[in-house]
């Protein structure tokens, strides 16, 4: 179980588009000492293809991470936009379908390192949450990074491409407001759509921080108890 406490990064809630793009409203992220949980809460259903990415340059660190807005099969996306951080991108967590894996960048090339089933929600929900391991993002407890979540999925699904952290909902580096085009691209840490550019600041930013459980400091207290209530019985003998 994951700790209560939890950063909550508020997106613009917006559905644009011809096909009713799902805008994001907000991103809860949360984390224990072993896993990560991200919940995207959107303005409308989800499409029948829940397609998120979470995109994330470890603070500090972005000139080891990939500068290029990929669209592969192998790295982010093969069905819109070209998305990444021009500033240098080390991992990134995608959805699809029913679940969502985890991939990182190291020596010029994408891994994919873990792929989980959604915990709740995805098609026909207003949100998703889904929980991957710390080290599947190349994180651990005191781990700082920067990221945005964008949506790349064309128009007919009923999602479209934005950042979480857009004041309003953007055009693409072509101008337009057609991702499925296959001439747009997004850039999380330039896009000219945004009013004020949050990204790299501490709008953008998430600390895994390492919180003792709810569930174990429950039982903490429980035994604590037992052990008093015990020393009080041996003491009226």
């Amino acid at each position: 179980m994951l700790p209560v406490q939890a950063s909550i990064f508020t997106g613009p809630g917006t559905a644009n588009g011809s096909g009713g793009e799902t805008g994001i409203n907000s991103v809860v992220i949360n984390n224990d000492a072993n896993n990560i949980t991200f919940t995207i809460n959107t303005a409308a259903a989800q499409g029948a293809y829940v397609q998120y990415y979470v995109l994330m340059q470890y603070v500090g660190q972005g000139a080891s991470g990939s500068t290029a807005l990929l669209n592969s099969a192998g790295a982010l996306n093969s069905w819109g936009p070209s998305l990444g951080i021009s500033t240098g991108m080390n991992a990134f967590a995608a959805t699809w379908n029913t679940g969502a894996s985890a991939e990182t960048y190291s020596g010029g090339v994408w891994t994919q390192n873990a792929a989980v089933s959604y915990d709740a929600g995805g098609t026909g929900f207003n949100y998703v949450t889904f929980t991957l391991p710390l080290s599947s993002l190349g994180l651990s407890v005191g781990s700082q990074f920067y990221f945005d979540v964008v949506s790349s999925y064309p128009n007919a699904a009923g999602q479209s491409a934005y950042g979480s952290l857009d004041i309003s909902y953007p055009a693409e580096t072509d101008g337009l407001y057609t991702p499925w085009n296959g001439t747009s691209a997004y850039d999380a840490a330039t896009d000219a759509g945004t009013v004020v550019n949050k990204f790299g600041t501490a709008a953008s930013e998430y600390t895994a921080t390492g919180v003792p459980e709810p569930v174990a400091s429950a039982l903490l207290g429980t035994g604590t108890l037992l052990m008093l209530i015990r020393r009080r019985m041996v003491s009226v003998r």
